[in-house]
C-alpha cells in the first residue's frame, strides 16, 4: 500500500472506475432518527468499513446521494468528516478516494492500538462487576455461534465485525474510563478500516482464534488477573496485523 500524497497524480481519480454500490436492503442502515447528517455519515462509513470501497477507489458522490435520497451536500459533508478521520483523501475540484497507507504505517498503528486495548483490559479487570462480565459472556457466545454458520465468508465477516465491535465497546464501557474509551474507539474504527482494505476475509478466517482469545480475556477478568488480561488482549490485536501483512 502507498500513501496518497503529492507524488500521486489526482487526475487518475477521474479515470478510476467505481464499483457498484450494494443494494439498499443488503447493508445495515443507520436510523433516520439519528439526524440526516449522522445518517449519511454512518451509512458511508459502514460501506467503507465493510469493504465496499477499496483503497484508491473514487467515492461516487452522486450515486450515494441517489441511493440515500438526499442532495449532494450531506454526502460531501460526510466525506469531509471521514477524510479528517483518516479514511479518505479529498482532491479539491477533482474528487475523493479511499486513503491508502504504507505497510509500515499499518504495523505502527496496530502496535499503538494493541497498547490501548491492553490498557482497557487491565482497567476492565479492576472495574467490571458481575453484570458486566455476564454481558460480555453473552456477546462472546453469539460470536461463537458464527463458527457453525452456513453463511458465506463475506457475510460471516460482516456479522463478526458488528458483534466484535459490540464486545469491545462493552469492554471499554465496563472499564469506566471515558477518556480512554474515546481514544480507543477511534482506533477501533481504523482497525476495521485496515482489515477491510486488506481485501482478505480475516474475520471469517480467524473466527475460532478470535473467539478463543475473547473467552480467555473474559476468563482473566473473571478471576481478576490484570496481567493475563492485558497480555492476551495485546496479542489478540497484534495478531490482526500479522494476518493483514501475511506474517
Amino acid at each position: 500500500m502507498t500513501t496518497a500524497g503529492k507524488s500521486r497524480k489526482p487526475k487518475r481519480l477521474i479515470a478510476r472506475a467505481t464499483a457498484s454500490l450494494p443494494e439498499r436492503s443488503s447493508i445495515r442502515q443507520v436510523p433516520r432518527r439519528a439526524g440526516l447528517a449522522e445518517y449519511v455519515y454512518g451509512h458511508i462509513k459502514d460501506l467503507i468499513l465493510d469493504g465496499h470501497f477499496v483503497p484508491g477507489q473514487t467515492i461516487p458522490v452522486d450515486q450515494l446521494a441517489g441511493q440515500l435520497s438526499v442532495s449532494r451536500q450531506p454526502v460531501t459533508d460526510a466525506l469531509k468528516r471521514l477524510s479528517l478521520e483518516g479514511f479518505l483523501v479529498i482532491f479539491p475540484q477533482i474528487g475523493c478516494c479511499v486513503r491508502q497507507y504504507e505497510t509500515d504505517e499499518v504495523g505502527d498503528f496496530f502496535r499503538l492500538f494493541a497498547e490501548g486495548e491492553a490498557l482497557v483490559a487491565e482497567l476492565l479487570v479492576e472495574r467490571a462487576n458481575v453484570e458486566d462480565i455476564a454481558n460480555l459472556e453473552v456477546i462472546s457466545a453469539q460470536i461463537g455461534v458464527l463458527r457453525t454458520s452456513m453463511d458465506g465468508p463475506d457475510e460471516i465477516s460482516r456479522k463478526y465485525r458488528h458483534l466484535n465491535r459490540r464486545l469491545h465497546f462493552e469492554m471499554r464501557r465496563a472499564a469506566r474510563s471515558p477518556s480512554v474509551t474515546e481514544v480507543v474507539e477511534t482506533l477501533g474504527d481504523r482497525s476495521d478500516f485496515f482489515i477491510a482494505a486488506s481485501r482478505k476475509p480475516l474475520f471469517a478466517d480467524r473466527l475460532q482464534t478470535a473467539h478463543d482469545e475473547h473467552e480467555a480475556i473474559i476468563a482473566a477478568v473473571r478471576r481478576r488477573d490484570p496481567g493475563s488480561a492485558r497480555e492476551i488482549m495485546k496479542q489478540h490485536i497484534l495478531g490482526i496485523d500479522l494476518r493483514i501483512r501475511g506474517r
